[in-house]
């Protein structure tokens, strides 16, 4: 068959490639930490069915469910986001400023698609969300890691990408409790950060937001976009982490309402519209019951998993492992002695019945080969701890081979 020659740059999600891995062993007796699934026994079941019976006891209701919609997306689910994003968050949006979408992942393809030219540079955390990035790989995007620290990506070492990707058209950034380090940036560094952004107007921000609402520890910072003063940053939200990821309902958010049109036109031609269903499905959920109420019950079920975690790796993981500490989320970064492959060590995790992410699928540059992503929200605590004192066996066994 041949293809197009776009499809020489297209590739598939490394960490689904792990998960293929994982799965060809058929071993039910595997501790998942590789994961970044929501726990589905947390999903507001009875809820959820309340807002599905209204719809069906309702013709109307049902009619308009089940019919073609907007492509823009369910208006009175538009403005009850609007609401919700200007309460919480801190915004001043309006209904020109948002636009309904099939998940995030949608979002970063269509704003690619609007805004990156060929070959033009992105510039990404190191480590970040490298399979988020996917949806812009028919642009063959120059993907580009800028260095982090504790408290986010570097304003210098930012600075100095630009400077040297003079093409640099956009700054795809995870600032609430990051894919896959669980960081979070205080408002300092948010602040810093977009005094380096407005030096370089042509430069869009892409702020992918999906685990923001799951802080449990520390107060609320506001997002990048309630602190866009110069209309730079498109925000990505989405209920998948907060509600339920097989409604596949996001969004996006800009300043310019020339870019939200011009994504409805492209939205147009890649679906018509996202699944009117699911759109309405969660518009009568949000009516009919408190999703920050069921959020609180989410961080106080992922605090408990995400301390339990932490407090067994501090017994159990070897001197020279470390590990960062996150306020919110679904993640946590490990980092091994330098000269360990995370990669190769694998097989040694999986014969030992338990899985993470490998550290050099975040990195574009393939670095961070001694560092994983592991993940305490797919899990019950009993589980993770078993998980962590055979993960700490692999890393024992492995320092035995080093004499170390």
């Amino acid at each position: 068959m041949q293809l197009s020659k776009r499809m020489n740059v297209i590739r598939g999600s490394v960490i689904r490639d792990v998960a293929t891995e994982i799965a060809d062993r058929n071993n039910p007796n595997l501790i998942k930490l590789s994961g970044g699934l929501p726990d589905e026994k947390l999903f507001p079941m009875k809820e959820l069915q309340a807002a599905a019976e209204k719809i069906f006891a309702d013709e109307e209701l049902f009619g308009e469910a089940l019919q073609y919609g907007l492509t823009k997306g369910d208006t009175e689910l538009m403005h009850l986001i609007i609401e919700r994003l200007n309460r919480n968050e801190g915004m001043n949006i309006t209904f020109d400023n948002i636009i309904i979408c099939t998940g995030c992942q949608q979002g970063i393809s269509m704003s690619s698609t609007a805004l990156l030219n060929d070959g033009e540079t992105i510039l990404i955390e190191k480590p970040s969300y490298l399979d988020g990035l996917n949806a812009a790989l028919p642009y063959s995007p120059n993907i580009v890691g800028v260095e982090t620290d504790d408290f986010g990506i570097r304003p210098d070492k930012l600075e100095e990408a630009l400077e040297a990707h003079p093409d640099t058209k956009l700054v795809y950034v995870i600032p609430n409790f990051q894919n896959p380090t669980g960081k979070a940036w205080p408002l300092e560094r948010r602040k810093e950060f977009l005094e380096v952004i407005k030096k370089y107007p042509d430069v869009y921000v892409l702020e992918d937001n999906p685990y923001g609402e799951i802080r449990f520890r520390g107060e609320h910072v506001p997002c990048l976009k309630a602190l866009d003063t110069t209309g730079q940053v498109v925000y990505l939200g989405s209920f998948s982490k907060i509600l339920a990821p097989g409604l596949r309902i996001a969004y996006i958010v800009a300043d310019s309402k020339e870019l939200i049109d011009r994504i409805e036109e492209i939205k147009e031609g890649l679906d018509l519209q996202c699944n009117q269903f699911s759109q309405v499905h969660v518009r009568e959920y949000m009516k009919m019951f408190d999703l920050d109420e069921h959020v609180q019950v989410l961080c106080k079920d992922y605090k408990k998993r995400c301390d339990a975690l932490i407090d067994m790796m501090k017994n159990e993981f070897p001197v020279g492992v470390t590990f960062t500490i996150p306020d919110g989320g679904l993640f946590l970064y490990v980092t091994c002695p330098e000269d360990f492959d995370t990669g190769k060590m694998l097989k040694d995790a999986l014969d030992a019945e338990v899985s993470y992410i490998p550290g050099a699928s975040f990195n574009a540059d393939g670095s961070g080969k001694n560092t994983m992503r592991l993940n305490f929200s797919a899990n019950d605590i009993p589980t993770l701890q078993e998980g962590v004192r055979r993960l700490a066996g692999v890393f024992r066994a492995e320092m035995a081979k080093r004499g170390m």
